[in-house]
């Protein structure tokens, strides 16, 4: 019993990343990677000839297909950082936040057509609302091309655990209810809008 657990929680470990595809239909096609999320490693291996990170030959043809809205045909085990195989497919990033499952990923890229790469913080309002819901309740905040990407996503994550334990502090005293907290963070998380980043809250 004792192996059998050990086994499928091993199978579960990893730094999971979802990776949203631009469409050419202003669609974004959603893909995962177990382990995307490590060092922010995709943003140096998805390139337009390696558009999931492996450098596979098959690569470009599928992410083709994927941009034009038809389904990829990628080998039935493909080895790459980025499953090739679609999981879902959103509106626009304002959907796509309010879809994101911040209890699974711990990051987020939106990958352009000609696979230019950017990468998105999560924030989950959890550490201030411990009823929030993990899917869409939080904010996604872009990082800065001109700043070391794990640096950058370490100074965002401080600053949001700051401001939401002022607000536990500010709602044990009485001084907050959950609504105002939730409005609170939304309003600070949009704030990064003026740093020349992009800011989705779900």
């Amino acid at each position: 019993m004792y192996q059998l657990l050990e086994t499928a929680e091993a199978m579960n470990v990893g730094h999971r990343a979802l990776v949203a595809y631009q469409r050419a239909d202003g669609r974004l096609s959603i893909h995962h990677s177990q382990w995307g999320a490590l060092g922010w490693q995709l943003l140096t291996t998805c390139r337009p000839n390696s558009p999931f990170g492996a450098n596979n030959d098959w690569e470009a043809q599928c992410h083709e297909a994927i941009v034009d809205g038809e389904e990829p045909d990628p080998p039935t085990e493909p080895d790459t950082p980025v499953d090739p195989n679609p999981r879902t497919v959103v509106a626009d990033l304002d959907d796509l936040t309010g879809q994101f499952d911040f209890l699974e990923y711990e990051a987020c890229y939106v990958v352009s057509r000609s696979v230019d790469v950017r990468g998105f913080q999560p924030l989950w309002f959890a550490r201030a609302l411990p009823d929030a819901d993990p899917v869409g309740d939080g904010a996604l905040v872009s990082l800065r091309r001109d700043r070391d990407p794990v640096e950058d996503a370490a100074r965002l994550t401080a600053w949001f655990r700051g401001v939401a334990d002022t607000m536990v502090a500010m709602q044990e005293r009485g001084a907050l209810t959950d609504d105002a907290v939730h409005v609170h963070l939304r309003e600070r998380c949009r704030e990064w809008a003026a740093d020349g980043r992009e800011v989705y809250v779900g």
